[in-house]
């Protein structure tokens, strides 16, 4: 019978080289991260056997073929994660009155205006 004789050191770096080994295969497996967002595990969706009909033309499937090749595609780190993002504004809106929606009174005062600045401009130039 052969007795292997290990030192502690050799035996140290066996259990960390194990230990990366396992660490790598559950990484390669899970999805990877790639963006700011995280994926969402979903529930598979399953019909009960009360549900299922006979023949499979009937079956209907309750998945979208676009968000399962989207799903897919982000699974495999080909595409990022992202929250959608609402559209927003960054300042509010300013309202301005406009002319057609003054009453009578107010736009004669504010010709009135305009032409006395008009004159005194005029005054000025000359």
């Amino acid at each position: 019978a052969v007795v292997s004789t290990q030192s502690t050191g050799e035996r140290r770096a066996a259990e960390i080289t194990a230990a990366r080994r396992e660490k790598r295969a559950v990484v390669a497996v899970r999805p990877g991260k790639y963006g700011p967002g995280k994926l969402l595990q979903e529930q598979p969706e399953f019909l009960l056997p009360e549900e299922v009909s006979s023949s499979l033309r009937k079956l209907t499937v309750p998945s979208n073929n676009t968000q399962d090749r989207f799903l897919s595609l982000q699974k495999r780190n080909m595409i990022e994660v992202r929250q959608k993002v609402n559209p927003h504004r960054k300042y509010k809106l300013k309202t301005v009155e406009k002319w057609r929606k003054k009453l009578p009174e107010e736009i004669i005062e504010l010709t009135k205006m305009k032409t006395k600045k008009k004159k005194k401009i005029a005054v000025e130039s000359s």
